[in-house]
């Protein structure tokens, strides 16, 4: 009877674990954007500070209408930057009927 409570409780730790754990979002390097996403990330980068990051999905590499872009400038935390990059990025993508995930855009 022991064994199975100790079973149990050891189940019940990864499930909550498990749970907390989130999982890292998509990157991409600059140089694999499309020329138009990439132009937006070079006029971006200047304001982008310490913290600030941008996201960017896209289902064509020439078509505008199917690219979302999004970056997050004023933020007090790197890890809060990524999240509302990512998450912008993806509310634009929604609109515009972009299939492809954003993901956020790290430079090597």
């Amino acid at each position: 009877m022991q064994a199975l409570k100790t079973v149990f409780a050891t189940l019940l730790c990864v499930c909550v674990l498990s749970a907390h754990a989130t999982d890292a979002p998509l990157t991409i390097a600059p140089h694999q954007l499309p020329q138009p996403l990439l132009e937006q990330y070079a006029k971006n980068k200047p304001d982008l500070g310490r913290y600030g990051h941008c996201a960017a999905g896209f289902d064509s590499r020439t078509d505008g209408l199917k690219m979302a872009f999004s970056c997050a400038i004023y933020v007090r935390l790197s890890a809060q930057g990524e999240r509302l990059a990512v998450s912008l990025c993806n509310e634009r993508a929604k609109l515009l009927k972009v299939k492809a995930p954003c993901a956020l855009i790290v430079e090597d």
